[in-house]
């Protein structure tokens, strides 16, 4: 084709030719990117980048290293999950029950609180906040109609099937240890939603293999330096080992330390610590009961005395923590504690202590550098978002993939769409503490008080005074907690026991006998195919599999 001249004849400018501008783009994509860390961030954030970069593209592969030190260990404990992790393994091709197999892991379909809060008798209270929601009647959500008739039997003596138990078949089978999923069905399909409780140490691993067969470039060295240029970009990395290591765009999944983020860029921590109290935890790996004992398809959080404590299940042990408050107890007191309420199966646990710095950074996307896990900000684990947030970073990264000069404008919505989303599972965290009619210890009075909860919680806690949660009310875009979330910790807790929304006028208890029936054959036919949990996996262990990226990593 020939080439047009800058100026026309006449003395006017000539439009650039498309192609000319498509080969400029072209020049200035980014063709590398570096992930500082390893461990399940690390691998993950890689995991994401060659699957969608690398995997279905005609023209040159994107190369993607991972920077990992060899001396400071990883984290890592038992990790439980949420439905965006079924999602990102079934877009990636992950083999469901290799991954499985190799992680140690268990399915997990609701989260069971206990203890959070006391009923009238003082006795204390459980609930279960399932991954599915009920289907609506008549453009209403039954929970009016089932709230309705709850008031009514309490008045009258009667007793009342608890709400998550009425809307969703999950927790029958969460009660008979039943698998969320049967042998035979295909890959990422469930009889309910589920997600997944894993090790994070080996799904780090496991995303090693993974990322091994679809080309990451592996660097064992530690990072001592970060050289930036005139503009303040990243330049290079000094390794150890390796001496001066030139970047293009860094991902920094160096956890709480947050080498690069924070450390290199100077981006400022928002702490959460005015809203939430917990900033320690207890970790501790224990065996199950015995060889045959059933194995949760659920995690539990139950509350304690200046916190919780968590239950993940895997398939060879159980992983258990407790997340406490510093102010209100110190590392002994909380480990007596912790070890009081694992009973005997915790005499001799000799668990460790992990410091947690709960909020987030300012921005998680400064000039060519993204925050990605631990080093981007933290949340304590009660709804277990870890996870959720690193796969959403990555996603949402790509979404607003950058050329090398990182576009401005890119960076800024990038940064208010995270800020938005920590912020929001911020305030669902919180709910569950201000809600709380615990009045046993210091802790549970101080996480109430009325200068601790964030201005939208109180906001939308005053609104759910007079109306259930929908849709409209939930202010954030595409958000890890719809209004099924909130609805079932608000019933789960007993917060609206004592209110007659006026929408429960328009409202037929025949509609809600049809609902009920409904549900009730729906749970048969579910419980009917659904398999013990442990008895499914089980059979997992047994099937050999052979995925496609299973030759080129080592496990």
């Amino acid at each position: 084709m020939e080439r047009l001249s800058r100026r026309a004849a006449g003395g006017g400018t000539v439009p650039r030719s498309p192609e000319i501008s498509v080969r400029t783009h072209m020049s200035n994509r980014i063709t590398r990117f570096t992930i500082v860390g390893g461990g399940s961030a690390g691998w993950l954030a890689a995991s994401i980048l060659l699957g969608t970069l690398n995997r279905r593209n005609d023209g040159a592969d994107t190369q993607v290293e991972l920077i990992e030190s060899p001396t400071i260990p990883i984290i890592g404990v038992g990790e439980a999950t949420t439905l965006s992790t079924f999602v990102t393994f079934a877009q990636l091709n992950i083999d469901e029950l290799d991954f499985l197999k190799h992680c140690d892991a268990t399915f997990k379909a609701a989260v069971r609180f206990s203890g959070w809060d006391v009923n009238p008798d003082g006795s204390p209270r459980h609930y279960y906040h399932p991954f599915d929601a009920p289907p609506y009647m008549f453009n209403l959500p039954p929970a009016y109609h089932w709230h309705r008739r709850a008031r009514a039997d309490r008045e009258a003596g009667r007793p009342v099937t608890p709400f998550a138990h009425a809307m969703s078949p999950t927790p029958a089978l969460m009660n008979a240890m039943r698998a969320p999923r049967g042998f035979e069905q295909g890959p990422f399909e469930g009889l309910v939603n589920y997600s997944y409780h894993m090790d994070a140490t080996k799904l780090g691993d496991y995303l090693r293999g993974y990322c091994t067969a679809l080309g990451v470039d592996y660097i064992a060295d530690d990072v001592d330096g970060v050289q930036r240029d005139e503009r303040g970009f990243i330049s290079a990395l000094q390794l150890r080992r390796r001496g001066e290591h030139a970047v293009e765009f860094v991902i920094d999944c160096s956890g709480f330390r947050s080498l690069v983020l924070r450390q290199a860029m100077g981006e400022d921590f928002i702490p959460y610590s005015d809203s939430l109290l917990c900033d320690r935890a207890l970790a501790a790996q224990l065996p199950h009961a015995a060889p045959d004992s059933p194995i949760a398809p659920f995690t539990t959080a139950t509350a304690l005395g200046a916190g919780w404590s968590w239950e993940v299940p895997l398939w060879s042990r159980r992983g258990t923590g407790y997340v406490f408050s510093s102010a209100h107890r110190s590392d002994d007191e909380a480990i007596a504690e912790f070890r009081a309420h694992l009973g005997e199966a915790g005499r001799e646990a000799e668990p460790r202590v992990i410091p947690m710095a709960i909020g987030r950074a300012r921005r998680g996307w400064v000039k060519n550098c993204l925050g990605v896990g631990l080093s981007a900000g933290f949340i304590e684990p009660l709804e277990s978002t870890s996870i959720h947030l690193t796969q959403v970073a990555i996603r949402r990264f790509l979404d607003h993939l950058p050329e090398r000069d990182c576009a401005p404008v890119l960076a800024a919505r990038y940064n208010r769409l995270t800020t938005e989303m920590y912020d929001d599972i911020r305030d669902f965290i919180v709910m569950h503490y201000c809600l709380s009619n615990r009045d046993d210890s210091p802790f549970w009075r101080d996480a109430r008080q009325e200068a601790r909860i964030p201005d939208r919680v109180r906001e939308r806690l005053a609104l759910w005074r007079r109306k259930l949660p929908s849709a409209l009310d939930i202010d954030t875009n595409n958000p890890l907690f719809p209004e099924w979330s909130y609805i079932y910790v608000l019933f789960g807790k007993g917060a609206v026991d004592d209110i007659a929304f006026p929408m429960e006028a328009a409202v037929s208890d025949d509609d809600l006998d049809a609902f009920l029936a409904e549900q009730a054959t729906a749970r048969a036919r579910i419980m009917a195919r659904a398999p013990d949990h442990r008895a499914l996996l089980a059979r997992i262990h047994a099937e050999a599999t052979d995925p496609w990226y299973g030759a080129a990593g080592a496990r």
